[in-house]
């Protein structure tokens, strides 16, 4: 089985300062276990950064977080919309992987739109549910949004599973 996993927006912007994600470290600790894991399999791995100009993700924040440094020849991949697939060259990329693991920020945009823009594309996404995160909203708590999410996507089709599962 050719598996790929990818790392979604996890930028400089979403850890410090103003936008600093509440609980940003324990995301970082989990995609780090996850990338090692999928570099030891020799699996793809992908990054998708987000380009807002003037905003979190512009100049420094652009910056994948330097815990989750890249290794060379992994692709990086820039999207200006939610749905990282909305940039063709990440399908192009990921063109006859039989599993294509997401993870990453933010639960309930961009990861969100990404699953179900792989399974509107019918690519075989499935969520890594315990490897995104997000803010807390008004009345939910950040895990409670993820939960959330999971949710969703799992009543529309998408395929989840847990980092414990992966790294089995």
């Amino acid at each position: 089985m050719k598996t790929a996993l990818v790392i979604i927006d996890t930028q400089v912007g979403a850890f410090t300062g103003e936008w600093a994600m509440p609980d940003g470290d324990a995301l970082v600790a989990t995609c780090r276990r996850a990338v090692a894991h999928a570099r030891a399999q020799g699996w793809t791995v992908l990054w998708v950064q987000h380009h807002e100009p003037a905003g979190a993700m512009d100049g420094a924040g652009f910056a994948i977080d330097p815990r989750l440094e890249p290794a060379d020849g992994e692709a990086r991949i820039v999207k200006v919309e939610a749905d990282a697939f909305s940039n063709a060259a990440l399908a192009q990329l990921l063109s006859g992987h039989d599993r294509i693991l997401l993870a990453g920020l933010q639960s309930d945009c961009c990861v969100q739109a990404t699953a179900a823009g792989g399974k509107r594309r019918g690519l075989p996404v499935t969520l890594v549910g315990d490897a995104h995160h997000t803010w807390p909203q008004k009345d939910l708590s950040a895990i409670e949004v993820r939960d959330q999410v999971n949710r969703q996507l799992a009543e529309a089709g998408v395929p989840l599973t847990t980092l414990a599962e992966v790294l089995a």
